[in-house]
């Protein structure tokens, strides 16, 4: 199963993938959702900052054409007030539950109500109710502070908040850059990941990111991820694994500096020392 953040609408725009008025407002043509499928992307989560970037109209177009492509997606409704449904994937008897969060939007008065925003309310009662469905909750979050080492105090807060409403590991993004993993209340957080298909050259942290392996097992009535591995990459138009080990020794230097986590390193990689389990019912 692969889980990415989709940090743009994919929509009609005859043409057009970045606004004429300004680079930081884009969107993916409608071959995008083709692209996720051939790259086996499993689901993707539409709460971020640039859902809004093309209006209601990319809204709804992104949703159409993720499931045209039969991808599975989180975060986002084609109408104001409907349900922000959770996306449940499940393997080998093993049930993963994701939610998915923003902490803002670029374009905040377009598009209220069909794009996640961090509510405390909804984010509790979400959680609580997709825990009796499923063995794991994960909970994607789009927020804090771009280009910094730390996320920021109140995306830190809201990140907690999900831990104390029950989630098993939170996945972090928006600030373009790895930051630090934490455990809080028995759940995992990573800070932020970085970039990944994304090409931003102006700095040095924004063209080295990670990403996250998890392994599951069922065995004996008892359902738990046993491996954590972190995986470095060059992010870009084309992210690859090609970073020398220069690089890839200073990057995870930096990201066990930011975190509370045990990061271990050998010949099959790195990994973050962290279990969690759960027992059947």
């Amino acid at each position: 199963m692969v889980f990415a953040n989709l940090e743009c609408p994919v929509t009609d725009q005859h043409g057009e993938t970045q606004s004429p008025k300004s680079n930081v407002i884009f969107c993916g043509p409608p071959q995008a959702a083709a692209s996720l499928k051939r790259a086996h992307i499993s689901a993707v989560a539409t709460a971020n900052n640039h859902a809004s970037d093309y209006g209601t109209k990319g809204i709804r177009e992104t949703i159409e054409f993720l499931h045209a492509d039969s991808i599975q997606f989180v975060g986002t409704v084609k109408d104001s007030g409907g349900e922000y449904a959770p996306v449940i994937l499940e393997r080998a008897g093993i049930r993963i539950g994701i939610v998915a969060f923003t902490q803002f939007l670029n374009i905040r008065k377009v598009g209220v109500g069909m794009v996640s925003l961090f509510d405390s309310a909804a984010a509790r009662t979400a959680i609580e109710t997709l825990k009796t469905r499923v063995d794991f909750v994960f909970a994607s979050y789009h927020g804090g502070d771009e280009y910094k080492d730390v996320p920021g105090e109140n995306a830190l807060h809201q990140m907690h908040l999900l831990a104390e409403f029950g989630t098993d590991v939170v996945l972090g993004h928006h600030p373009h850059v790895p930051e630090g993993i934490e455990v809080y209340q028995h759940c995992l957080i990573f800070h932020s990941f970085g970039n990944a298909v994304f090409y931003q050259p102006q700095l040095h942290w924004t063209q080295r990111s990670f990403a996250a392996l998890f392994q599951f097992q069922n065995r004996n009535g008892r359902k738990e991820i046993t491996s954590i591995e972190l995986i470095p990459f060059r992010p870009g138009y084309q992210p690859a694994l090609n970073l020398r080990d220069d690089e890839r020794t200073e990057l995870m230097d930096r990201i066990r500096s930011l975190s509370s986590v045990t990061i271990t390193h050998s010949e099959r990689g790195y990994f973050v020392e962290y279990s969690i389990a759960k027992a059947t019912p």
